[in-house]
């Protein structure tokens, strides 16, 4: 009663709206027809969405009517084994297979001379180097016929198969500095020692007395892994031949105890400043 009264009134708004218009043009009958449409396609709507949840169930259903059959679990027996004669000796194995060798070339003998006592040397006739660059056959330690057609050999002389190797360039041993090793190097006795080494050592050159010339010379040098001391340079001088003193002393010093990084004694760069005063 409700739909036909919302129907009715649609219909009385659709007449209000084309009372002046030519309702035969098409546009009056199609707004008409919607709410059949409408509801055509609302009933569809929910035709569609209950097959989809009603299939399933249906087909479930059919499903478990439907006898289904068991699996048949199949059973061989075997008989007993059969008996095994203790004095029947094993079949012999199959015959190896033989490979035959590879087809050789022929070869000429043609050997360098070798240095004998007269008595000792046997005449052998000598084929001509000439005549061996005119012939196809190898050359061997002895005259063996073969085929021409093989590959050829390289047998006689293993020694010249050898790989040749090219040397490696040696490896250059990192220097340290002294903020890269756990250890550092130590003079023997420690740095007291090594003060009164430099005092007892060094000269103070005359050129450098007359002219009043006094400070600190800085070096450095390289503690080696045995202890020993190379590349000794100057940084900083003073002149006078201060620098040269320090280094000649410092390139007599005796052997340092090496420093070490993870354990293991390296090389290291050490800078040690000179003191030249005049007193």
């Amino acid at each position: 009663m409700a739909e036909e009264r919302s129907t009715s009134i649609y219909r009385d708004m659709l007449d209000i709206v084309f009372a002046d218009r030519n309702k035969a043009y098409g546009a009056y009958f199609l707004r008409r027809e919607y709410p059949k449409h409408l509801r055509r396609a609302l009933l569809y709507a929910l035709l569609l969405v209950a097959s989809f949840v009603i299939v399933p169930f249906v087909m479930s259903a059919v499903k478990s009517l439907v006898p289904q059959e068991k699996p048949v679990d199949v059973v061989a027996e075997l008989g007993p084994p059969p008996d095994i004669d203790p004095n029947t000796p094993p079949p012999p194995p199959p015959p190896p297979v033989e490979t035959p060798p590879p087809p050789t070339r022929t070869t000429v003998r043609f050997v360098p001379p070798v240095v004998k006592k007269d008595e000792e040397v046997v005449e052998e006739k000598q084929i001509a180097t000439e005549d061996l660059k005119l012939i196809d056959d190898d050359i061997g330690k002895e005259n063996k016929e073969g085929n021409d057609d093989a590959p050829p050999a390289l047998l006689d002389n293993p020694s010249e198969l050898k790989i040749v190797e090219e040397p490696k360039a040696p490896v250059e041993e990192k220097t340290y500095e002294m903020f890269d090793i756990q250890k550092p190097p130590s003079f023997p006795g420690g740095e007291g020692e090594l003060l009164k080494y430099l005092a007892e050592n060094i000269k103070y050159p005359p050129l450098a007395r007359e002219n009043n010339i006094q400070g600190v010379v800085a070096l450095t040098f390289v503690v080696n892994k045995n202890g020993s001391v190379s590349d000794v340079a100057i940084v900083k001088d003073i002149g006078g031949g201060c620098g040269k003193e320090a280094m000649r002393v410092v390139g007599t010093m005796p052997k340092w105890s090496p420093g070490e990084a993870n354990g293991h004694p390296v090389k290291v760069r050490y800078t040690l400043p000179v003191r030249f005063r005049l007193e």
